[in-house]
């Protein structure tokens, strides 16, 4: 396998604060990677940043062996989509227009098509409320409407920054299966979650970050048999 994503001494700050101090790791192609932390470890500041919401200081990102843009519209459609946390729906667009938005500038009509049905597939519940406006659903259909989106821009890597947050404990087993599922069809997947042994349960490989350093890595497995990571590392 070839990384998909390699990051190496990405530095960021806000003001005089420093959020990332030298973040280096990699997603293989094919793989889920999580990245864990308390509160403040810089997890949705590294996404921030390679989506280009947020400009770093320093350091490399290479998406599909080239440097990344700096436009977040062109991250888009060179197939790295993130599913953002508090989901970040269009309120006041229904559910297709929702995902007509996730669309972007592809071009291709039949598969457009085919991934209407893809998702409506995956959550009969977004077929349902259709025309409903999104600011009328309740959190976990807006979570399903937020990875749905992101699938209708036909993604080579999801990044999912804490999709389970503030959701129903049978909306959370859910989200991870469907992230699961979406790995399994070929998309790679950069995870930043609060649920961290859910997280581990179905990472291939794991980053602990704690203030702004990566100060842990290993497989999901190896991490998730360590008991003295939660207490060290993860706030609980």
């Amino acid at each position: 396998m070839s990384a998909i994503l390699k990051i190496e001494n990405l530095k960021a700050a806000y003001g005089g604060i420093h959020a990332l101090r030298g973040v280096s790791l990699e997603v293989e192609e094919g793989e889920i990677v999580s990245v864990l932390g308390a509160n403040g470890a810089g997890k949705s500041t590294l996404l921030k940043c390679i989506s280009a919401v947020m400009k770093r200081t320093e350091g490399t990102i290479e998406f599909m062996g080239k440097p990344i843009s700096n436009k977040p519209h062109e991250i888009v459609e060179a197939g790295l989509v993130q599913v953002p946390e508090a989901r970040q729906i269009f309120a006041k667009l229904t559910v297709a227009e929702n995902l007509r938005v996730g669309v972007g500038n592809r071009k291709d009509t039949e598969e457009i098509k085919k991934d209407y049905e893809r998702v409506y597939a995956m959550f009969p519940r977004l077929k349902e409320r259709e025309k409903q406006y999104g600011g009328l659903l309740s959190g976990g259909e807006q979570q399903m409407l937020a990875i749905a989106r992101g699938i209708m821009a036909k993604p080579k890597l999801m990044m999912f920054d804490e999709p389970s947050l503030g959701l129903a404990p049978v909306i959370v087993t859910q989200m991870f299966e469907v992230i699961q599922e979406l790995n399994k069809e070929g998309i790679s997947i950069l995870l930043v979650e609060q649920n961290a042994n859910k997280a581990l349960q179905i990472s291939d490989h794991a980053y602990i970050m704690q203030t702004g350093l990566v100060v842990r890595y290993g497989t999901g497995a190896e991490l998730l048999a360590d008991e003295s990571l939660s207490a060290a590392y993860l706030g609980d």
